[in-house]
């Protein structure tokens, strides 16, 4: 049983389909046929990054997905030569980096993921229903045995091996285990108070094709505003501001234009001038990012696995939470054939609870490291950070004028190093020396901060060709 069904529960319900006889994943909207937002998942409508990792795993799961959006309008593009960023005060280089960037609306992605996943014979998509807790064994044995389930007809009781909630930040798992006699988990939270605002716009008729995404990052601590747009399908921008700490962007689109200028770099404004808007503009509101420890619950049940947001909701500014909910789905597959080999289910929750925050703990490291920056985040900042936080902002901006370091930057980025890849000499002794000279010289004299640098040419193909996507 898989509680959710975003793309946690989507890609859990497509491992476990290779695992169980039958396979049923609930969720509480009613779906329309078709790519489009909805409800249950309201940072839909807004900007999406799908890391290297991410495209690495669903390409395993479905080995056809990326052929068919490409068919549909979607793009891959090379994650660096085709992406204009400007980062921590500084434009990064552009170069070609062979990483592929997927170039899409979430809603089209994630309607294609469905497809597949209703597709597998032995899974059943129950859609208007909604999980109201956990059914224990009456023995005593702390195993869960299925669930408590509201459907249209009234509420029934569904049994079930095993349970996965991948329900997402709205969990109501910590509850559900209180109420039948477990404690609940302890939480790691950092409160930021983050806010997309989003609008899909026809680019102007004079738009020269100079990049294929634009990234305006806010240069902590002194701006926390953040601006970027993208192509998707059917040759459209879908153009997205964020704002820290209140500071949200207006949802009519005077005000949304403004924000837009209000950024540190122009470049965004000044291409969404001859831009023509299209729909409404929608907003999502996220207050913060939290990781709750089940690893350290001295109790636990079996029969139950939590992953994905229900587990870890990181702040989507960094792009990390599909891509996240990807290995968690991985190491559910790895735990599972490692249970069959012993022939039980028995131990798996545990295993599994034991080994998830490997997959975390970097991605978290990576995007609360970025959010203490701010003065104004609210969470625990461990001895040490200020020092971490010296060497981040001397790396970024490093990544200005250096490939090697910024070839480094872009592995742990997508998830293919640990921080290894930052600290070997041959990135650590360029990264101090820039910190030494940044004593003595401006940022404007050590790195590009204005200028935003031009296309690659000659032009490169795409970073991932219909043989690749399908392999």
């Amino acid at each position: 049983m898989v509680i959710g069904g975003s793309m946690a529960g989507l890609l859990s319900a497509r491992v476990l389909a290779d695992h169980f006889d039958k396979v049923t994943l609930v969720e509480r909207d009613v779906r329309v046929e078709g790519p489009a937002a909805r409800k249950g998942v309201p940072q839909g409508p807004h900007i999406h990054v799908l890391l290297d990792t991410g495209r690495r795993i669903l390409d395993k799961y479905f080995p056809d997905l990326f052929e068919q959006l490409q068919v549909q309008g979607a793009e891959f593009i090379d994650s660096s030569g085709d992406l204009a960023w400007h980062h921590f005060g500084v434009w990064k280089l552009r170069h070609t980096s062979g990483i592929p960037g997927l170039l899409c609306t979430r809603p089209l992605l994630e309607w294609n993921v469905l497809r597949r996943v209703k597709a597998r014979p032995n899974v059943a998509v129950r859609e208007g229903c909604s999980i109201e807790g956990l059914i224990c064994d009456g023995k005593g044995t702390g195993r869960i045995t299925g669930v408590r389930v509201k459907t249209p007809q009234g509420e029934e009781s569904w049994e079930a091996d095993l349970v996965v909630d991948a329900s997402g930040r709205g969990s109501r798992m910590p509850q559900w285990l209180e109420a039948i006699g477990y404690a609940r988990p302890e939480e790691e939270q950092v409160i930021v108070d983050l806010s997309y605002t989003t609008c899909l716009h026809e680019p102007p008729p004079h738009f020269q094709k100079e990049w294929k995404a634009l990234f305006l990052y806010p240069s902590p601590p002194k701006a926390w505003r953040a601006g970027f747009i993208s192509h998707v399908e059917g040759g459209r921008w879908l153009v997205t501001l964020n704002g820290y700490f209140g500071e949200h962007a207006p949802t009519e689109y005077a005000g949304f234009l403004e924000y837009a200028r209000s950024l540190t770099r122009p470049d965004l404004y000044d291409s969404l001038k001859g831009a023509t808007p299209i729909g409404p503009i929608s907003q999502h509101k996220v207050k913060d990012c939290r990781w709750r420890h089940y690893e350290k619950l001295p109790r636990f049940p079996e029969g139950l696995v939590i992953l994905g947001d229900a587990a870890c909701a990181f702040n989507p500014l960094y792009g990390q939470g599909m891509s996240v909910a990807g290995l968690g789905a991985e190491l559910l597959d790895t735990c599972l054939r490692e249970q069959a080999e012993r022939g039980e289910l028995s131990g798996l929750a545990q295993r599994f609870r034991e080994r998830l925050p490997e997959v975390i703990r970097l991605p978290w490291l990576l995007g609360t490291g970025m959010d203490l920056l701010y003065p104004q985040a609210v969470g625990k900042r461990p001895f040490g950070l200020g020092l971490l936080h010296w060497y981040i902002l001397r790396l970024m901006e490093r990544t200005s004028t250096d490939a090697h370091v910024h070839r480094q930057f872009y592995r742990i980025l997508h998830l293919h190093a640990g921080l290894e890849a930052v600290l070997q000499p041959s990135v650590a002794l360029p990264v101090l020396g820039h910190g030494v000279m940044s004593l003595l010289r401006p940022l404007e004299r050590l790195a590009n901060t204005e200028t935003r640098p031009p296309p690659l040419t000659p032009p490169r193909p795409s970073p991932v060709t219909v043989q690749e996507s399908t392999g």
